[in-house]
């Protein structure tokens, strides 16, 4: 056994190798560091000391939450008429920890222009611009809050100016509510909140039109709806006159109706001071335009001709709607230099017969046909819904009351007798 413990001398550890008595050979009993490892997963240790090495366990963070307690922001009415609307809700600081110091927190409302074919394709700059409209300083002296909810309301009127929230082919307007709270060591707590802001413009009285199409006698009478919403459809009236010419002994039959509602989208993409050299000097931009289809449809059936009174009319009404999958953007015009419009194009194509009398078997085509082409400005607003402006929801003032209730005039006593009284039983 001498020799077992001359080994265990030399290496310096009694548990890392042995020697067998009976063959001389050198057993090691060291683990791997994968076995190690896996063993000490199966058997975490229980002694409460570190190793080092970060917990697993993650304690838990304070943050913010946000609570609109306002409906939903519409700006009703056009830009120039339009009152705004009230932007209102509560700001929610979540501290989890039992205390922290918070030196401040600041919330802004911003507004984000971008667009889709900057001057420079890899320039942030170029691509979105963000401005703010409105500042909030919560704590400014700062606080030490304890562990729970900590509320804190804000408000805000929306100028009735201010374009909707728009993405469109080319571009985008859209707004954020971003706090940051700081903390005495300097961590900061972020929150963002997307701002969704619509503009309602009410329907007024059906629009008409008259259109003439020379050399022809034809002339087309169109009544349509002053605003068109995204989702649902709206009627389409139209009278087609002058169809029959008694002197050639010719009239023109209607043979097919094409609509669709195009939108036009146009944007200024400026350039950042860094890019500006490309156009020419700062303060300039380039101008892009897109038409993109959002509905459209072909009648081959359904008007009603009559060729026997006058000079013949067509008569016809028809259904007209958006393609509901068409990511279409509603009406607006911004000073940021986005655009979008709307139109509605109707064509009708009607081809000329020989009928010298009033049978419709004896008639012959002459192979002439003409394309009448009609296009109509249309205004794409979302509903207003049963919602009113925010100035109308004021309770109604009283400063046309006099301070003090009416007066009455003085009533006299006046003395009953007993017959008067038993007058009035009776």
């Amino acid at each position: 056994m001498p020799g077992k413990l001359s080994l265990a001398a030399l290496s310096g550890r009694s548990s890392a190798s042995s020697v067998d008595s009976a063959t001389g050979e050198v057993r090691s009993s060291r683990r791997s560091s994968f076995e190690r490892s896996h063993h000490e997963q199966k058997h975490p240790s229980t002694s409460g000391k570190s190793s080092g090495a970060k917990s697993s366990s993650k304690r838990p963070q304070s943050r913010i939450e946000l609570d609109i307690e306002s409906p939903p922001l519409v700006l009703h009415g056009s830009a120039s008429d339009s009152s705004g609307a009230l932007l209102s809700g509560r700001l929610k600081l979540v501290v989890a920890e039992h205390y922290v110091q918070i030196d401040g927190i600041r919330m802004t409302l911003l507004v984000k222009v971008g667009t889709k074919k900057p001057v420079s394709s890899h320039c942030p700059d170029c691509a979105s611009k963000t401005n703010e409209l409105n500042v909030w300083n919560f704590l400014r002296d700062g606080a030490l809050l304890r562990n729970g909810t900590h509320d804190y309301p804000f408000s805000y009127l929306l100028q009735g100016h201010l374009p909707a929230t728009t993405h469109s082919s080319l571009g985008s307007i859209e707004y954020y509510l971003t706090a940051t709270a700081t903390t005495l060591a300097g961590d900061e707590i972020k929150y963002e909140h997307p701002i969704k802001i619509q503009r309602a413009l009410h329907p007024g009285p059906e629009k008409t039109s008259v259109r003439i199409f020379p050399p022809t006698t034809l002339s087309a009478k169109i009544v349509l709806p002053s605003v068109v919403h995204p989702i649902g459809e709206f009627p389409i009236q139209f009278q087609l006159e002058g169809v029959v010419q008694k002197q050639k002994q010719t009239r023109w039959k209607l043979r097919k109706v094409n609509w669709r509602i195009e939108e036009h989208s146009s944007i200024v993409s400026p350039a950042c001071p860094r890019h500006s050299a490309k156009l020419g000097g700062d303060g300039k931009g380039v101008l892009h335009e897109d038409i993109y289809t959002i509905g459209g449809d072909e009648i081959k059936s359904g008007w009603k001709s009559d060729f026997g009174q006058g000079s013949g009319k067509v008569e016809m009404e028809f259904q007209v709607k958006i393609r509901p999958q068409s990511n279409l953007s509603c009406d607006v015009e911004s000073s940021c230099g986005l655009a979008v419009s709307h139109n509605l194009i109707i064509e009708m194509i009607v081809a000329e017969e020989y009928g010298p009398n009033k049978n419709s078997r004896a008639v012959t085509p002459t192979g002439a046909a003409r394309v009448l082409r009609m296009q109509f400005k249309s205004i794409v607003t979302d509903r207003s819904g049963l919602g009113i402006s925010w100035d109308e929801e004021q309770p109604p003032t009283y400063g046309d009351v006099p301070e003090s209730p009416p007066t009455y005039s003085q009533i006299d006593d006046y003395d009953l007798a007993n017959d008067d009284l038993e007058a009035l039983y009776d």
